[in-house]
């Protein structure tokens, strides 16, 4: 039987995937070219065929990283001026950070987690586009909140906050990559979620009430909810 030849293309994609999970595992000082050839299941010689060198695998899988964080502000969304708006984002935000990890997703954080202890400099590249991407929404969102009596208190610096809600996400996620939670929070993730959201609300300045007010005000959740209830009214017309 004749065996299907695999393509260049395909063959340099399986390289970047073994390597993003050898530099995730052992970190890019700890990586060798011979373990990310095994995990690929190919030679060391046709790894420096697709990639002149270590540091230029490592970019290539760290500008594969970086299309993920645009994807992931996509789909997570940034705020819009209110505080509606503000706290849900910092809900979803923590809710997929209690989630379940992807491999890829979970490969992203240990990557991340590396480079802050060691040279810094991937992280302190994806910090600054997150701070780009970021800082006017929350901005926004702050005074909006702040305009219609939901948060009180000094203003917090707009870079600052994002970070800061970023830091407890990250430990959060980092915490969950282990089969077993590394940190024992107590409660379960929906109780732990509202905790957060709670911690960090009250941090920023909101108030309780407006915690309140729409802490549970989801539009995919009240539309899902409110579905059964116009099917039934069309029934009975």
């Amino acid at each position: 039987m004749k065996r299907k030849r695999i393509s260049g293309a395909d063959r340099r994609s399986s390289i970047l995937e073994a390597a993003r999970s050898v530099f995730a595992e052992r970190g890019y000082e700890g990586a060798k070219t011979q373990q990310i050839a095994a995990a690929a299941k190919v030679s060391e010689a046709l790894v420096y065929r697709h990639f002149p060198s270590k540091m230029a695998l490592y970019r290539a899988v760290l500008r594969q990283l970086i299309r993920e964080q645009n994807a992931n502000f996509d789909s997570l969304g940034l705020p819009e001026p209110s505080t509606h708006s503000l706290v849900l984002t910092i809900k979803h935000y923590f809710r997929n950070c209690l989630n379940d990890r992807p491999t890829h997703q979970a490969e992203a954080t240990r990557i991340m987690l590396a480079s802050l202890a060691g040279d810094g400099s991937y992280a302190r590249l994806i910090y600054r586009r997150a701070i780009r991407l970021m800082t006017q929404p929350v901005q926004q969102a702050l005074e909006a909140a702040r305009a219609s009596g939901d948060l009180k208190g000094e203003p917090i610096d707009a870079v600052n906050v994002s970070l800061f809600l970023e830091h407890i996400g990250s430990m959060i996620s980092a915490s969950r990559l282990t089969p077993t939670p590394s940190i024992p929070y107590n409660g379960g993730d929906e109780a732990l979620l509202r905790t957060a959201v709670w911690f960090c609300g009250r941090g920023l300045g909101l108030t309780d009430e407006a915690l309140e007010t729409y802490y549970d005000r989801d539009p995919e959740v009240k539309e899902t909810a409110e579905a059964p209830a116009r099917k039934t009214r069309v029934r009975r017309a």
